[in-house]
């Protein structure tokens, strides 16, 4: 009587203290979903203060454009001058140029004539009047040459100072053009800057959402595994040792990949504090490590395709990474039923059986080293 008392008060204590770690489990989930929300206010409250930093850009942008609106322009204006000046200059060239021809064949004219000289002219009037008529004659020409050389020296002064100006106006051009270019750029980094804090910004988010969505999803798969384990129950009497789950005829049966404990995580999202041992074997027959019943058979986050047995005293085993299985939540199987076939699925590094063992059940108790309660061959590490 004292024995059958005390096995119940054992189970009373186990249901206990399980309820309590589905409660811590769920809470600390919950703790930490709370800290990547809270990191995820941050990141919006600094996106918040890049957004401000952005409409600042803007403004400055806008300011940019304006300048380089106002530069074309003056660009445009003094590209018209420039073309304006060009066509002065080459009008102005070809006057100088008609004066000198003009000037030329006077010139010419002059010295095919012989060394006839002003005085000759005087000399060979006959009277008075051809005299007064020469003499004016004679200083119209040379007024007219004189006017002639003159107007070639301003026609020439005046090309020259118009060829200044276009030089300068040039330079006005390079320097405008030079600014324009200098806002442009200005203008482009500004536009990358701002570009690049929405994009990192947004992969922030995006990342702090995908580990919110994730811990909600485990804490709402705790919940649903508690229901499950609440839910089926076997009746039968547990016999305290545990079969080796994978047939000796399988490749690699009796290999270890990785054992029970601290380890380091071998993939991003894998834990580094191993509650199971993995047996490193491929796509195999899985068979239950005992009579039970089916508390879960499905998909469960990392792990993958799932299966949960409760074999009654508080013992459960658990089967992760399975390529497929034969079995439903609330079928009773028996030890040595072949539930499902080794694979790779959720997060793995490679086909292996992940074999775990609760006392108290995945969300009511705790993981024990699998070892310690199943009967196995004699074990080598594949490492």
């Amino acid at each position: 009587m004292k024995k059958v008392v005390s096995i119940i008060l054992v189970l009373i204590l186990l249901s206990t203290w399980g309820l309590y770690s589905i409660a811590a489990d769920v809470s600390e989930l919950q703790d930490q979903l709370d800290e990547v929300e809270a990191e995820k206010e941050a990141v919006s409250a600094e996106k918040d203060s890049v957004l401000d930093e952005i409409s600042e850009l803007n403004a400055q942008i806008s300011q940019y454009e304006s300048e380089i609106e106002e530069l074309n322009e003056r660009i445009d204006d003094l590209e018209t001058n420039i073309e304006k000046n060009e066509e002065e200059i080459t009008k102005l060239e070809k006057e100088a140029k008609e004066k000198e021809e003009l000037l030329l064949k006077r010139l010419v004219a002059m010295y095919e004539a012989g060394q006839t000289t002003y005085l000759d002219i005087l000399l060979s009037s006959e009277d008075i009047t051809s005299l007064l008529s020469n003499y004016y004659r004679i200083e119209e020409i040379a007024e007219a040459d004189q006017s002639v050389i003159d107007s070639i020296k301003e026609k020439q002064a005046e090309t020259e100072e118009k060829k200044q100006q276009l030089e300068k106006e040039k330079k006005e051009v390079t320097e405008s053009k030079a600014e324009v270019e200098k806002k442009s750029e200005s203008l482009e980094a500004a536009k990358k800057s701002k570009q690049a804090k929405v994009n990192s910004l947004s992969e922030q988010e995006e990342e702090l959402q995908a580990k919110i969505d994730d811990f909600e999803e485990q804490i709402e798969e705790a919940k649903r595994q508690s229901a499950q384990e609440q839910k089926y129950h076997y009746q039968g009497s547990f016999e305290g040792v545990l079969s080796w789950p994978i047939s000796s005829s399988s490749p690699n049966y009796n290999y270890i990949s990785s054992y029970f404990g601290p380890r380091p995580s071998p993939t991003v999202g894998a834990s580094s504090n191993h509650g199971a041992v993995d047996i490193p074997v491929r796509y195999v027959p899985v068979y239950a490590a005992a009579d039970g019943v089916i508390v879960s058979a499905g998909w469960m986050s990392g792990y993958g395709n799932y299966i949960e047995i409760d074999h009654g005293n508080g013992y459960y085993t658990a089967y992760g990474h399975l390529n497929s299985f034969n079995v439903s939540a609330g079928q009773t199987v028996s030890r040595g039923q072949q539930i499902a076939v080794s694979g790779n699925t959720g997060i793995s590094t490679g086909p292996h059986l992940h074999y775990e063992v609760y006392i108290g059940g995945l969300s009511l108790g705790y993981r024990v080293d699998p070892l310690q309660y199943t009967t196995h061959p004699t074990l080598y590490s594949l490492y």
